[in-house]
């Protein structure tokens, strides 16, 4: 596993139709414990992107969730700077999900890989095909580095190490992601398949759900 480099994306020719997209947890007692992080990087991909945003906004719209039950929150912003946020109860995990590789193959030069947005229907395609007993796909690039699932980042823990994929594989800064790297319990690496097979631990996960056990499926 080894480190590398990412270089600046350039965007050009946005449709007006593309979506920026947040998902986070609202917790009875904790609020929404992660909403600045979520709001950093939505802020980031706005400003990459030009879209409109105005955060003070967004945060009036969250402070005003309210629920008794643990929810899903799905807060989208589109280029005008016009705002969504819908909620749903969210569903406990399994105890441990199946992983499975997709055939289909990321290009870790696709810029959108790096923003949570409504560009990214091949995923949205491909989790609602997801067949019987598998729980999340895993995509390579064409290096054949691995790169994360439709909707959670990938840690593989290896020689008693964690590792998560570098962005220059081609995957979402998740918030989990940035938490697990800030703390300190997870370094950034290339990840290969072998890696997966060869892992002490694979755990895939995101700031809604937080951290499942995987294994790949036989």
């Amino acid at each position: 596993m080894r480190g590398s480099t990412l270089e600046v994306p350039v965007y050009s020719n946005i449709r007006e139709d593309i979506e920026l997209i947040e998902t986070f947890l609202w917790d009875p007692e904790k609020g929404a414990p992660d909403i600045d992080f979520h709001l950093e990087r939505m802020c980031k991909s706005a400003g990459n992107l030009r879209f409109k945003f105005e955060i003070r906004k967004i945060r009036d719209q969250v402070f005003k969730i309210k629920s008794e039950k643990r929810l899903r929150c799905r807060l989208t912003l589109s280029i005008s700077g016009e705002t969504n946020l819908s909620t749903s109860i969210l569903n406990p995990n399994p105890e441990a999900w199946t992983l499975l590789l997709s055939d289909s193959i990321l290009s870790s030069s696709d810029p959108w890989l790096l923003h949570k947005s409504s560009n990214r229907a091949l995923y949205d395609t491909e989790r609602a095909k997801l067949p019987d007993g598998i729980d999340e796909f895993i995509y390579l690039n064409e290096r054949n580095e691995v790169c994360e699932g439709t909707i959670t980042n990938i840690f593989v823990k290896k020689s008693s190490q964690w590792f998560t994929p570098p962005l220059s594989s081609g995957c979402l800064p998740g918030v989990l992601r940035r938490k697990k790297i800030e703390e300190g319990s997870c370094k950034v690496g290339i990840v290969t398949y072998s890696d997966l097979q060869e892992a002490e631990k694979i755990t895939v996960g995101n700031a809604l759900r937080g951290e499942i056990n995987a294994v790949l499926s036989s």
